[in-house]
């Protein structure tokens, strides 16, 4: 067959070649983004904001200002189920708590008034996260309905503490804290808005040594928690 033959043959076929090329290029495209991932994770990092209210505060001590928790981390989500809308959740955070609160002393002299001391204690701690996760999530849905039941461990490795004193009295003689901490968790809302719950089940501050009070303070905290990814 001649040269000059195939050359003319070629150019006659050179557009629908190129417009094979294009369409298997869009239909590849098309496929592509179109994949679905049964393999997905869901909520592997956290932040969150809450208010803690102190419970269980007998005189001589009261809750005072504004005591809020920050903290944040990862969780790793371990599906159960082939939906992989039933999970565990396992992590590893950091948190920052910050308690306001007052302590009044009963003066020697019945006819002063009692003392009042502002205190504050501000913990930093790792965050040991437990959850059992219920969602209605897909490999296709990023908006969904989530139910995180579970319980928190926090180790206190840091603090700055400001406890009042005056000349009589100081709250160190009164209370301590406690730097182990667990309680139950649970997160629940739609999308990115989510109310977290924190609920201590041991001692925040305790009796120090030797005083003449009986009490034990736990912890109840409640605000928002955001799932970054």
């Amino acid at each position: 067959m001649p040269i000059a033959y195939l050359w003319f043959l070629f150019l006659r076929m050179r557009k629908l070649l190129f417009l094979v090329l294009l369409i298997s290029s869009c239909v590849k495209a098309q496929s592509d983004s179109t994949f679905v991932d049964d393999k997905y994770l869901e909520d592997q990092i956290y932040l969150n904001l809450t208010y803690i209210s102190l419970l269980n505060t007998p005189p001589p001590i009261s809750q005072s200002g504004f005591s809020f928790g920050l903290g944040g981390g990862f969780i790793k989500d371990l599906p159960v189920n082939s939906r992989r809308n039933v999970a565990f959740g396992v992590g590893l955070g950091y948190g920052f708590n910050n308690y306001y609160f007052n302590v009044r002393f009963e003066n020697e002299d019945p006819n002063e008034d009692k003392t009042t001391l502002n205190s504050k204690i501000m913990l930093h701690v790792v965050e040991l996260p437990l959850e059992f996760r219920l969602r209605t999530s897909t490999a296709t849905r990023y908006k969904f309905w989530r139910f995180y039941p579970g319980f928190k461990i926090s180790y206190a490795f840091a603090e700055n503490l400001s406890l009042g004193k005056d000349a009589d009295f100081e709250v160190e003689g009164v209370a301590q804290y406690n730097d182990f901490l667990y309680g139950l968790t649970f997160s629940a809302g739609y999308n990115k808005w989510n109310i977290h719950l924190y609920y201590g089940l041991n001692d925040l501050i305790t009796n120090a040594e030797g005083n003449d009070y009986e009490f034990a303070i736990t912890d109840f905290r409640i605000g928002l928690v955001f799932y970054v990814f």
